[in-house]
């Protein structure tokens, strides 16, 4: 496995010694050498690296005679921005530096690399004591280089080397030998990924969900899961393995433990055998059914149910697009709601159902309060709008027949998966406080839709006028 090396240094002397140390521990080394500042900061946006080495005295730009501790700090500040669990080896031609304490401050004690080793992630070396520095960074490049023990298999997947190198730390970190992966999601930034890891004996270590993402994001979900998820039954959700923050720049990885046997999603169980498709919605009902427990009814204003999934300024420039004049004094109206935790996201993808119908649900990002209703509408309404939706862009539903959306018998005739819509339709005339509830959860769900460039639009309309339409029915 290729080690990604950012030397800043502006010494010559100093950064061929480096490199020789480098290329001897680790042949197959990338390095990349930046001799200022403003050329570190640039290759820190630019690029991804397993490990720093930093000279604190560096001058602003390339040549520039202006060499102070100030700018290799400015460096090392962006690094804890940007990668804090990216290890830094600090080097310095004083121990004196005023720097230092707050530098060995931002230390951390890390397992990067997945070896039950932890690693500090900042360690400072005097220049003077540079022959210590071969023994300070030879265990880390040996575990870098040896990530690839873990043979991965991509199925395909586009991982990035951030994707590539919390896949293996995870297996490490359980003994696995072997991965596969296959793709289960991924939009705004974010992948869900399905991990089956295998041991040296071939034994399966772990059938894994990962959310790879964002630091910030993935550390949100776990957040998430631990404050909402967690309170559901086991059966309904697979548990928390680990979050991995360091290792990946900007990137971490929070990994879930499944069950044998959930090998489809809800798209594929909802076209398919009617029983399985409806056990599956069942299932998906009763295990998310403690979010609305003893939940009271409460007002709400439309524009508040509809925020929720789409921001004003959104709203804002979809009103402009669409000749859509009732909206204003539509989203002013009070309607009776119940309110309470929802998964937030709940499209076919984010479903995996086992050959009995049992399903789990997994992909946390969204969880949070919202209309109690907005789990089985946002189900049922992305077999036509998700991008691996099974109905998307097909015949069903006719333009007329999604104006009567509120009519269900009429709106399901000749549907390919009408036993999964009606049980979703079900599910939400047992959760909501109503039908205006109903047909404001989605409201907001097909104005949300409007603003991305592959909906489409026309059907997205009818459904919505299906949806005014119920509301002004009650």
């Amino acid at each position: 496995m290729t080690a990604y090396v950012l030397v800043v240094e502006d010494d010559p002397d100093f950064i061929g010694a480096i490199q020789e140390v480098l290329r001897g521990l680790s042949p197959g080394a990338t390095v990349q050498v930046a001799q200022s500042r403003d050329a570190a900061l640039a290759l820190l946006a630019a690029s991804f690296f397993d490990i720093i080495i930093l000279d604190l005295k560096i001058p602003a730009t390339d040549g520039a005679l202006d060499v102070d501790s100030q700018h290799g700090f400015a460096v090392f500040r962006r690094a804890q921005t940007i990668a804090s669990g990216t290890p830094v080896v600090v080097l310095t031609g004083s121990p004196a530096e005023d720097f230092i304490p707050e530098l060995l401050g931002s230390a951390r004690q890390v397992d990067v690399w997945g070896e039950n080793r932890n690693v500090r992630t900042v360690d400072f070396l005097p220049k003077y004591k540079f022959d210590s520095f071969p023994g300070i960074i030879q265990a880390s490049l040996q575990s870098i280089d040896t990530l690839a023990d873990v043979e991965l298999d991509r199925s395909g997947v586009d991982l990035s080397t951030q994707d590539d190198r919390l896949i293996r730390i995870f297996a490490r970190r359980y003994g696995g030998a072997r991965v596969v992966t296959s793709l289960l999601g991924g939009l705004s930034g974010a992948k869900v990924l399905r991990l089956r890891v295998t041991n040296a004996q071939g034994a399966p270590v772990h059938d894994a969900v990962a959310k790879i993402g964002s630091i910030e994001d993935v550390v949100d979900e776990g957040r998430r899961f631990d404050n909402d998820v967690a309170r559901l039954e086991p059966r309904a959700t697979p548990r928390k393995l680990i979050t991995l923050e360091a290792g990946a720049k900007t990137s971490a990885g929070v990994f879930y433990g499944l069950a044998a046997g959930f090998d489809e999603t809800a798209f594929q169980a909802a076209t398919g055998v009617p029983d399985h498709a409806r056990a599956a919605v069942r299932s998906v009902e009763r295990g998310t059914r403690q979010w609305g427990q003893g939940v009271n009814q409460s007002r709400r204003t439309v524009q508040e149910i509809r925020s929720r999934l789409l921001k004003d300024e959104r709203l804002e420039v979809v009103l402009r697009q669409y000749d859509l004049e009732w909206v204003g004094e539509f989203e002013k109206a009070p309607i009776q709601t119940r309110w309470c935790c929802t998964h937030g996201d709940m499209h076919g993808e984010n479903v995996l159902v086992s050959a009995d119908g049992s399903a789990v649900i997994i992909d946390y990002g969204d969880v949070g309060e919202a209309t109690a209703s907005l789990d089985p509408i946002t189900l049922e309404l992305s077999l036509l709008f998700h991008p691996k939706g099974p109905l998307r862009g097909g015949a069903w539903p006719t333009h007329a027949q999604a104006a009567a959306w509120g009519n269900l018998d009429r709106y399901v005739q000749g549907c390919p998966a009408e036993t999964f819509v009606r049980e979703c339709r079900a599910w939400a005339g047992r959760a909501a406080a109503g039908n205006r509830e109903i047909a404001v959860t989605a409201y907001a769900y097909l104005m949300r839709q409007l603003k991305y460039e592959d909906t489409d639009k026309a059907l997205a309309l009818a459904l919505l006028a299906g949806a005014k339409a119920l509301f002004d029915a009650t």
